[in-house]
């Protein structure tokens, strides 16, 4: 069998042995030629992580963290990986152990992922040098700064960065923090095969949602296509292909031939993220869809910073008035303005990615944001006015 095929992380019950002697210098150099990338949305080389962290340590104690958070509810990636093989999750974070001469693991899940934590307490039985951590809740909790702060028994809010994780992470030693997903890759580089497939959770008006693994490079039309299409009962067509999770852009359904990649989807405009591929129908408007992705922001914002504290609120506010008739042809220039600020000056991957949804809708559906400000009307019919909403509050028993 071909090494780029060799694995697969969810149809594979093998778990490599894990060899204690393992040189340190040539698992890195292994690694990099595997092409290893963070599965966690930000896609940064492994091997160049762990090279800073082993660089950092200077002989004191350094830290691993895998992170299997899974903090959009929409993308149960780490559960998924967990239930079903947290044997080859605990093996990955042994070998990133022996590689950073890390003395304490940590597993972070979501206190909401029983079966995943049940799975992983089984798994972890013996190995006094690793333990279970659980996050507060809320997308927040899983942003790799956030997380060390819970840690260390403080509110999951984002840090300052530089200095970086591999610098100065968990109690400002040295720390690892990655996907559990890119660690579950790492038993299988160092026996030589390419980290080449990704986990995908599809989502919306597809046959068959689900969690599914598909290699690298696979269009995104063809990700619907494993999860069935589009379902026959859906009274819809293909309208957009949402990429990445809540703060991941929308690209309209001719773009269902860009690649699952991390260059080509930031050339789109959006990013991996969270791993949801979402799609979306003909009878969803993006204007009103833009701004209940941004509701869910400002709701989950861990407010510690102005921009994205502020700017998730305003253009929230700006939408909605935009969806329900009241915009202005001088909304659009300041919702750019917004999004861009936002992605300057946010502390965070979560504030810095959340203009990837003004981006590519004001761009992939100009039609949309036209026909609610210069028409005064919704293209799909779906939107109502906020009046409209308050009265239909106002009367429910």
């Amino acid at each position: 069998m071909p090494a780029s095929t060799a694995a697969r992380l969810l149809d594979t019950g093998r778990v490599p042995a894990l060899d204690r002697a393992l040189d340190a210098d040539a698992a890195l150099e292994r690694i990099a030629a595997a092409g290893l990338r963070g599965r966690g949305g930000a896609g940064f080389a492994l091997a160049d992580k762990l090279r800073a962290v082993r660089a950092n340590a200077a002989g004191g104690e350094t830290y691993v963290v895998a992170n299997a958070y899974d903090a959009d509810p929409d993308s149960p990636l780490a559960r998924t990986l967990l239930e079903g093989s947290a044997e080859l999750v605990v093996r990955g974070i042994e070998l990133a152990m022996l590689i950073t001469g890390a003395s304490r693991a940590f597993l972070y899940l979501h206190p909401a992922a029983t079966g995943a934590r049940s799975a992983a307490e089984s798994a972890l039985a013996g190995h006094e040098d690793m333990e279970i951590a659980l996050g507060p809740g809320g997308f927040m909790g899983g942003e790799e700064s956030a997380l060390l702060n819970v840690l260390e028994s403080k509110r999951a809010m984002a840090r300052q960065r530089p200095p970086y994780p591999a610098v100065q992470g968990y109690l400002m030693r040295p720390t690892l923090v990655s996907s559990a997903e890119t660690l579950a890759w790492l038993p299988f580089v160092l026996e030589g095969a390419k980290a080449d497939t990704k986990l995908v959770s599809v989502t919306g008006i597809v046959a068959s949602p689900g969690v599914y693994e598909v290699p690298l490079g696979t269009t995104l039309g063809d990700v619907l296509e494993r999860a069935g299409g589009v379902r026959s009962s859906s009274k819809a067509e293909l309208k957009a292909i949402h990429v990445g999770g809540p703060t991941g852009g929308i690209l309209a359904a001719a773009r269902r031939s860009t690649r699952l990649d991390y260059e080509e989807l930031r050339t789109a405009g959006t990013h991996l993220g969270s791993g949801q591929v979402r799609a979306l129908g003909t009878d969803v408007c993006m204007v009103r869809e833009a701004g209940r992705l941004f509701a869910y922001l400002a709701k989950e914002s861990c407010a510690i910073c102005v921009p994205c504290r502020v700017g998730t609120k305003r253009v929230q506010g700006i939408l909605e008035g935009v969806s329900s008739s009241l915009g202005r042809d001088a909304d659009l220039p300041w919702l750019t303005e917004l999004g861009d600020h936002m992605e300057r000056f946010s502390l965070c991957g979560f504030g810095i990615t959340a203009p990837s949804i003004l981006r590519t809708t004001m761009r992939e559906f100009p039609d949309d944001y036209r026909a609610h400000i210069s028409e005064q009307r919704c293209p799909t019919g779906t939107c109502t006015t906020l009046r409209a909403r308050r009265y239909e509050t106002m009367v429910q028993p």
